[in-house]
């Protein structure tokens, strides 16, 4: 096991970069959508006197005389200073709430009232988001109102008004940034992984994200556990090779802070895992996202991969079991990778973190084919290190299980191989597969709640005997029908939770080992062809939209889409 919590910053190979932002408030922003601006009943007010314009700060937040005000007036009443010369100042404008005083000072461009939230008061201070009191019309801290723009110069004694309730706005803070790749933490682990660390000078946030892509626009984010030290993050999903911007995202109450944008150049692509295919043949159709698989046959059959929606690796494993990765999976938080070997005798149970750095293997959990997310970081298996049947266990990282599901006396243990398990949390159900007896729907408690045989019409011989993935749906479930399609070719299969069939599909591939299926949003399937190694998706009519296949050599093990590397996987949830 290699723990690392490097505070190196990394940008490229080793060096190190060093990254300080300030966020700024946007000059602009729209006011609070309630009560009317207080504009001035008077006009422009305090065009005055003949000295040298002044500096007082614009109009503070006025408040309408009827109701709350939302963004303050231009030029309420005491409007902004005249740019002639400053005498006593002109005469506030008789409307629009209480009066800023005109500026006795030379009067001249103050900081910009800042826009305010429900009814501000006129204040004294630097025009800015809240009205608080500043130099240079600097946005005021205080909460409320949406931010009013930075002023150019010292506010005069017609500042702000002071922040109303409610409201939300934009700020000003710093930030400092790091970022490094795994890869210069430890050299056999991925360049496409980055690792953010940062400090805002705020306190107290309540949320916070990372923007990344591969420009401005960004398009991904990664979520920010703000319980990390140093609020550590990964980008997860970057292709190799490129130039990445990314900027964050920090929030408390009442404020949103955005730093600058930075730029991390990945690593190479891996040298350990491949695919030869990657075959876009419905771009409109296709349902575009990540698909985390392995190879449990062939070259590469010890690493767990992720490709994305242009078919390149864009993460890998390493040090799984020699006898091949039946399955690879995240966990519902996205923190760990989880792997289980292929091997019908089983072989200890394997976990690798999203970093890569850390790996751990569970000696005295013996598993194979199979396994699922649940909640949080909670794993369900299946266990072979049983004399009789499989049976289902809850596993955390820590390495404590809980049987859910004894297999004894219900899975004839004649020849029985469990070989497939999937949860739903609608159902708070899990579906378990025994290779030539059934599909089972099991409760957390334990207790069979149905069997697909009993409810299709001729029991599993109606789908060719023989099954391996499977997935619980609302109404209906589907499964993997290894001789489903006749000879040496295998099927998808829907029924209905009545069991009438409701979709049959045949492409004319065959696995007589693994061989998986997943529902997409939208309505496409995912149809893994193991030993062919080819993935295929179809739309709702049986069309392919899209085809993967593997390196020469190799077979697929299972496949699980994603439409992002961060969260609850969609297939939990559906």
């Amino acid at each position: 096991m290699v723990r690392h919590t490097p505070r190196t910053a990394l940008v490229v190979a080793a060096a190190s970069l060093l990254l300080a932002g300030v966020a700024c408030a946007p000059s602009a922003v729209e006011p609070n959508p309630t009560g009317s601006a207080g504009t001035s009943a008077t006009g422009t007010a305090g065009q005055s006197g003949t000295g040298t314009a002044g500096t007082s700060g614009g109009a503070g937040v006025a408040g309408g005389t009827g109701g709350e005000s939302g963004a303050a007036g231009t030029a309420a009443s005491g409007g902004a200073a005249g740019t002639s010369s400053a005498g006593t100042g002109g005469t506030a404008g008789t409307s629009g709430g209480a009066a800023g005083a005109a500026g006795t000072g030379a009067s001249g461009r103050g900081g910009a009232a800042g826009m305010g939230g429900r009814g501000g008061g006129a204040g004294t201070g630097a025009g800015g988001r809240g009205g608080a009191t500043g130099t240079g019309g600097a946005a005021g801290t205080a909460a409320g109102g949406r931010g009013g723009a930075a002023g150019s110069a010292t506010a005069g004694t017609g500042g702000g008004g002071t922040a109303g309730a409610g409201g939300s706005g934009t700020g000003t803070a710093t930030f400092m940034v790091q970022v490094q790749l795994a890869s210069a933490v430890n050299s056999a682990a991925p360049g496409t992984i980055g690792i953010v660390t940062w400090t805002v000078n705020v306190s107290a946030l309540t949320e916070a994200h990372i923007d990344f892509g591969l420009d401005t626009s960004y398009g991904m984010t990664a979520p920010v556990d703000l319980t990390l030290t140093d609020h550590r993050t990964l980008l997860l999903g970057m292709k190799p090779a490129r130039t990445y911007h990314f900027r964050i995202v920090a929030r408390d109450a009442s404020t949103t802070y955005t730093s600058a944008d930075y730029t991390v150049m990945t690593g190479p692509a891996s040298t350990t895992v491949f695919i030869s295919k990657f075959q876009v043949l419905n771009a409109t159709a296709r349902k575009r996202g990540f698909i985390i698989t392995s190879y449990w046959a062939g070259s590469g059959l010890t690493v767990p991969f992720i490709i994305d929606g242009d078919g390149e690796i864009v993460w890998w494993g390493r040090g799984g079991p020699s006898g091949g990765i039946a399955r690879a999976r995240m966990s519902a938080d996205g923190k760990n990778m989880w792997f289980t070997s292929a091997s019908n005798t089983g072989q200890p149970l394997q976990r690798l973190t999203m970093d890569t750095l850390t790996a751990q293997t569970y000696t005295n959990v013996v598993t194979s084919h199979d396994l699922t997310a649940v909640s949080g970081e909670t794993m369900a298996y299946l266990d072979y290190g049983e004399k009789d049947c499989q049976s289902i266990y809850e596993i955390v990282p820590s390495g404590t299980t809980k049987e859910i599901f004894e297999s004894t006396g219900i899975v004839n243990s004649t020849g029985c191989h469990g070989n497939s398990l999937r949860y739903s949390q609608k159902e708070d159900q899990y579906t378990y597969s025994e290779v030539s007896q059934d599909v089972f729907a099991i409760n957390r408690a334990g207790a069979v709640q149905w069997r697909l045989s009993q409810k299709v019409t001729g029991g599993n011989s109606t789908w060719g005997g023989i099954q391996h993935g499977q997935q619980l749906l609302d109404n209906s479930i589907i499964i993997f029908a290894n001789n489903g399609g006749g000879t040496n070719m295998s099927a998808l299969y829907e029924y209905s939770l009545t069991g009438q069939q409701l979709m049959r599909v045949v492409t004319g591939d065959y696995s007589a080992n693994l061989g998986d299926v997943q529902r997409l949003p939208g309505g496409n399937t995912l149809i893994d062809f193991s030993n062919a190694s080819v993935m295929k998706e179809i739309d709702p009519q049986g069309n392919v939209v899209l085809q993967i296949n593997g390196a020469s050599g190799t077979r697929f093990g299972y496949a699980l889409w994603q439409e992002n590397l961060y969260g609850p996987p969609v297939d939990i949830s559906q």
